[in-house]
């Protein structure tokens, strides 16, 4: 055989256009999995005791911090200390977190378990009612709107922090220096991780950023934490903005770092 004969079929050439040269293939369909920038991605079953509650996809890391944060942001645990322990274990593709936690939280889990897979893209996925989609929505207290230059330090972080194909979360204080990080597949993933971690930690943090456009349950989350600011990169739903109102979250759209619009403000 040939040494042209034993290499990868190649992908031709794009012929010329009036605007210049077209955009080329690039072989990589026998690239090994490992080798790839992209994120992973695993099923993640979250179990109460005995009771499996919901399957997430998420990629496979800080798996204490997101399994807290969705407990929390689902309004199954109120505060860390209502789980004892928390074990995780390798399953056929992905992992089992199991919470050991108090039978009255059990039955609260078993009461309002999911129907179905939660995916990546839609936290909200399997919810079987409309008020288990807006559990835990309340009126914020009235807070001090953030300054630019918090949102603009924010924003420095998103950029230095960035990875392939992944969203993050960004828990950050007042002035915008870092408190915590959450990196996933999934944006609302990438959020509960903040919030996991805040819960074990020094508290929330008073302003929470992430990489990705604002929908329902980015505000869902937010207001469940009591984070009194949610800014995001892109452009909200119109739902999403007008929970945020009714519910006093400061919303800020951040229009990929070009401009800083307040779309909902919690200082009144």
């Amino acid at each position: 055989m040939s040494a042209s004969s034993s290499r990868s079929p190649s992908v031709s050439p794009s012929p010329a256009t009036a605007d210049g040269p077209l955009l080329e293939l690039e072989e990589a369909s026998t690239l090994a999995l490992d080798a790839m920038p992209g994120p992973r991605e695993s099923p993640i079953s979250i179990v109460f005791n005995d009771t499996a509650y919901a399957t997430l996809l998420a990629t496979p890391d800080q798996l204490e911090s997101l399994a807290l944060g969705f407990a929390f942001s689902e309004g199954v645990i109120d505060r860390a200390d209502d789980v004892e322990q928390i074990e995780i274990a390798p399953s056929r593709h992905g992992f089992r977190v199991r919470l050991a936690v108090a039978p009255r939280i059990a039955r609260r889990a078993e009461s309002q378990s999911r129907a179905t897979l939660s995916t990546s893209g839609c936290g909200a996925c399997g919810v079987q009612e409309e008020s288990q989609l807006l559990f835990g929505l309340t009126r914020l207290p009235t807070s001090s709107l953030p300054t630019a230059a918090a949102i603009t330090a924010g924003l420095e972080t998103l950029r230095a922090r960035s990875a392939t194909g992944m969203h993050l979360a960004l828990g950050l204080a007042a002035d915008g220096s870092l408190r915590s990080l959450g990196q996933d597949i999934g944006r609302h993933n990438a959020l509960d991780k903040v919030i996991g971690d805040s819960l074990g930690g020094a508290g929330m943090p008073d302003i929470v950023m992430t990489s990705s456009r604002c929908s329902l349950e980015l505000v869902q989350k937010s207001v469940r934490a009591r984070i009194p600011v949610l800014a995001t990169l892109s452009y909200p739903s119109t739902l999403a903005v007008d929970v945020a109102r009714h519910c006093n979250l400061t919303l800020i759209n951040c229009h990929r770092g070009k401009r800083l619009e307040l779309l909902s403000r919690g200082d009144c």
